[in-house]
């Protein structure tokens, strides 16, 4: 009995080792979670850039920002960002309120592969000033490899949808 009993736990310490070892070996998710408060984030349009707003256009406001990084057990990265500024903007005609909304996810594999990103983007203004009502936005998808750079999309660019022209008109 005492060689069996033995035998059982050899065998648990054994399984626990093996499960134990699985498991590290694999890694649990680990997460991040940062928060970007940042007053007195400024843009411009110059004239001549965007059609919508043929003299011009500036702007100040406040960003929110919200980043979570993922590191999945196999080593890949998911990096999400929620991105939000608000403020006020001025041409030589008048006043407007703006809005930018960005929300993005960015899929980095282990290694050296290609990033796989996805984006939705919508910039707003509106007013009193010769721009009016300016709306431009996106639903976007693409790829890209280090060292190259994520902006703007070139490989493998996918338009989900468009509204406007927010390669000239948004600024943010």
């Amino acid at each position: 009995m005492a060689n069996s009993s033995k035998f059982v736990s050899m065998l648990l310490v054994i399984i626990l080792l093996l499960v134990g070892t699985s498991t590290a070996m694999a890694g649990a998710p680990t997460n991040s979670h940062d928060v970007v408060i940042e007053e007195g984030v400024t843009w411009s349009l110059p004239a001549g850039t965007c059609d919508a707003a043929p003299a011009g256009l500036a702007g100040k406001g406040q960003r929110h920002q919200v980043i979570n990084t993922r590191v999945n057990p196999d080593g890949s990265t998911v990096i999400t960002t929620n991105d939000v500024v608000r403020g006020d903007a001025w041409d030589s005609t008048g006043a407007y309120k703006f809005q930018y909304e960005n929300h993005s996810v960015v899929l980095v594999p282990v290694g050296a592969g290609a990033r796989q990103v996805r984006m939705e983007d919508n910039f707003i203004v509106n007013g009193n000033g010769s721009v009016g009502h300016l709306a431009v936005g996106f639903n976007w998808q693409w790829t890209f490899t280090p060292p190259a750079e994520m902006w703007p999309p070139i490989d493998n660019w996918q338009q989900h949808s468009t509204h406007g022209d927010p390669l000239h008109c948004d600024p943010l």
